[in-house]
């Protein structure tokens, strides 16, 4: 097995390229150190320049993911990646995979993946233990279902590490658990994220605003909370008292027709953008906004270059985060004091939590990114604050419908 084909230099510049982490603090969008008018004359002087370069570091990524020396294999790989659903969503799961073999491939670690089948809750422990017994060493789980399997079994494999992302160990009614010093998780605050999407999309001039969840779990609640104060926010900056927003889970995170109609529903009843939040469903909310000439948020990943109909997207750069703990763990020959048996959450504070700005089209009319930098940076220096709270709806000014 080859380690470390880019070595800690290859791997930091990775890291870089892609925005989160201890190394890239201020570069996903923060204009901490400069002064936000600095920043947009820079943004426009650079555009062509920095879209050559965008293009040159896309190639050197891409190169890194057709894997010439064969570090993934199907089963088998020293890295054991577990999901519920396809690694090809274009969103979330596709996010946290990018992360694995980010670090996987630019270390030399042979990597796999399990699927767990959502409509089978034992299916969940029975890929953990095939994972093991195909000589897994460490076993990335995504997904809040996750956190009941890796709750049994912690214990039952302390030869095996877990990194646990966006979730930690629970029992069967939720109840969270003790973390064994096998495990590690990865958290964000998705609520900062929601919080600059909802805040946004207010100050644009959208008055009639939708969310639609996937399930009623922690990622998806703090980032509807979230979304609920940014527009609660706005709406107050702004003396507003007409704005209304429409609220629903849909109990799924796959395309389907039920998440469709809804949107036609609401869009034809004057909504006039939705936040589709929730791996897959987004397809379903974008077809209605197609149909009905309407738009849309997506969420975890840059989504505007799936449609034009994406204003924005309320983004956590999940696969550096991914990557930076990998790269943490193999450093230390296993997961360290600081990492043991601990919970990391990454938000505006590491450069993980916000909407995208560089290397995107900023499709906003009335606001200058300039505004967008100055919010951040209120978040960032907790001069504006934003709960994470996801015990109950928060407490707002403007009309929420929740069905």
């Amino acid at each position: 097995m080859r380690k470390h084909k880019l070595g800690l230099a290859g791997l930091t510049l990775l890291l870089l390229l892609t925005g989160c982490g201890k190394p890239a603090q201020e570069t996903a969008v923060s204009a901490e150190n400069e002064a936000p008018e600095e920043a947009q004359q820079e943004t426009e002087e650079d555009e062509e320049s920095s879209g050559a370069e965008m293009s040159s570091w896309r190639e050197a990524v891409q190169k890194m993911f057709e894997d010439p020396y064969g570090d993934y294999s199907e089963t088998g790989g020293e890295i054991a990646f577990l999901t519920d659903g396809s690694v090809e969503d274009g969103a979330y799961n596709e996010a946290v995979f990018n992360g694995v073999r980010m670090y996987a491939l630019g270390a030399g670690t042979s990597f796999s993946c399990y699927h767990a089948d959502p409509n089978a809750p034992e299916s969940y422990q029975e890929i953990i233990r095939r994972a093991v017994e195909d000589n897994a060493g460490l076993v990335v789980c995504a997904g809040d279902l996750f956190g009941e399997a890796v709750g049994a079994l912690q214990e039952a494999y302390p030869q095996i590490s877990f990194l646990l992302v966006d979730t930690v160990p629970h029992d069967g009614e939720g109840e969270e658990l003790s973390l064994a010093q096998n495990v590690h998780c990865i958290l964000f605050r998705e609520e900062q994220a929601g919080y600059l999407a909802g805040y946004m999309a207010v100050w644009e001039g959208y008055r009639n605003l939708g969310f639609i969840g996937g399930r009623e779990e922690p990622a998806v609640l703090r980032y509807g909370y979230g979304y609920l104060q940014g527009i609660n926010a706005a709406a107050k900056d702004l003396s507003l008292d007409d704005v209304t927003v429409n609220y629903w889970y849909a109990d799924t995170y796959a395309a389907d027709i039920a998440v469709r109609e809804k949107a036609d529903g609401w869009y034809e009843d004057g909504t006039q953008i939705i936040f589709a939040c929730g791996g897959g469903l987004y397809e379903s909310v974008l077809e209605a906004a197609e149909n009905q000439d309407g738009l849309m948020i997506g969420v975890d990943i840059d989504q505007c270059r799936i449609s034009d109909r994406v204003l924005t997207s309320a983004v956590k750069n999940i696969g550096p985060a991914v990557t930076d703990a990998l790269d943490e763990y193999y450093a230390a020959g296993g997961w360290s004091e600081e990492d043991a048996g601990q919970v990391k959450r990454y938000g505006v504070e590491e450069g993980c939590a916000a909407i995208p700005v560089i290397d995107t089209e900023w499709r906003f009319k009335e606001i200058p990114t300039t505004h967008f930098f100055e919010i951040y940076k209120q978040i960032k220096r907790g001069d504006r604050t934003v709960s994470d709270a996801i015990d109950a709806p928060p407490e707002v000014a403007v009309f929420v419908n929740f069905e």
